[in-house]
């Protein structure tokens, strides 16, 4: 295997060997100036500290979460690679910190169930969040039909009326014609 193949196959060996964390600073005090690169290719930088713009961090979130995924399969600590946000360390820890976020709220607040629809919704039972908008609870928006679909019963219902008594107006019609045609004749045969 080729060391481009395996640099497609196995990202998170081509991150270590551009990455490694030997060569990222250990603590900020230690961090080049803004102008030197960035330290983290996680997070974005920023090139000029008088400038409003930002530069884009080296790996995308969604590469960020691949390699993290490839950190997991392996086995690895996550410590393998930097974080792009710093987390403050808690100095206490209770135990309510180690239950759920669900088993954390009011019982009343937990009365939500996830909607085989949108699976997305099992996120906020976890979290035991209302849903709300206008589309809450519901399985999706409702069909409406076409318009002719919905402009069909009261055709027919128009059709249907003016129907009634068509046999008499056809015969007064004929009536008529017939009338006018008669009345346009000579008497006399030539």
């Amino acid at each position: 295997m080729s060391a481009k193949a395996a640099a497609r196959r196995f990202p998170l060996y081509s991150f270590l060997a551009r990455e490694s964390p030997a060569s990222l600073p250990a603590t900020p005090g230690e961090a080049p100036s803004a102008f030197a690169g960035a330290s983290n290719p996680f997070a974005p930088t920023k090139a000029n500290p008088l400038a409003r713009s930002w530069t884009a961090p080296r790996y995308s979130l969604r590469r960020q979460k691949k390699l993290r995924r490839e950190v997991d399969a392996l086995g690895l600590s996550q410590d393998v690679l930097p974080a792009s946000f710093a987390k403050p360390p808690s100095s206490s820890s209770s135990s309510s910190d180690d239950a759920s976020p669900a088993a954390r709220l009011d019982p009343a607040r937990r009365r939500l169930q996830s909607t085989p629809q949108i699976p997305a919704t099992k996120v906020l039972d976890a979290l035991g969040l209302d849903k709300f908008g206008p589309y809450a609870g519901r399985k999706g928006a409702a069909f409406k039909g076409k318009l002719w679909e919905r402009k069909k019963e009261a055709r027919v219902a128009h059709l249907a009326k003016l129907l009634q008594g068509a046999d008499a107006k056809a015969d007064a019609w004929r009536k008529t014609q017939a009338d006018a045609k008669t009345k346009g004749k000579p008497a006399l045969p030539f």
